[in-house]
């Protein structure tokens, strides 16, 4: 008996649960609230201007961001050349691939596409 209160009595001051199989949060999350990676994205789509060879730019934070990180490291900054290293390496592998399979591709489908694209407006404006 004088376990029960003395556990009865942690849980009402450390907020252990009620009992058994009873959830702390019953309601769950709210519909409509957002998580950090929603919250993150949104903030990262914001629009800023910055200035650009002169001329005022409006670019996404994200956008500015990578600018900024690949201007660091174009002039010497170390720790950005670091960072942005393995990300180099990602984007050639991805264009290798790309070009693997552009490749592959025989000369007719190559034709194909390139009509195809030619006639819905996906090809060079001439």
């Amino acid at each position: 008996m004088i376990k029960k209160s003395v556990m009865a009595i942690r849980q009402k001051k450390h907020g252990l649960p009620k009992g058994k199989g009873k959830s702390g949060n019953p309601k769950g999350r709210p519909k409509g609230s957002r998580n950090t990676y929603k919250l993150l994205e949104d903030l990262l789509e914001e629009k800023v201007t910055i200035m650009q060879n002169g001329q005022p730019v409006r670019l996404s934070k994200k956008v500015a961001i990578l600018l900024q990180a690949v201007n660091s490291a174009v002039k010497g900054d170390l720790k950005a050349i670091r960072d942005l290293f393995p990300h180099l390496l990602a984007v050639d592998a991805k264009a290798e691939e790309k070009e693997h399979k552009i490749s592959s591709l025989r000369k007719e489908d190559i034709e194909i596409l390139t009509a195809f694209l030619k006639e819905n407006s996906y090809g060079k404006k001439d």
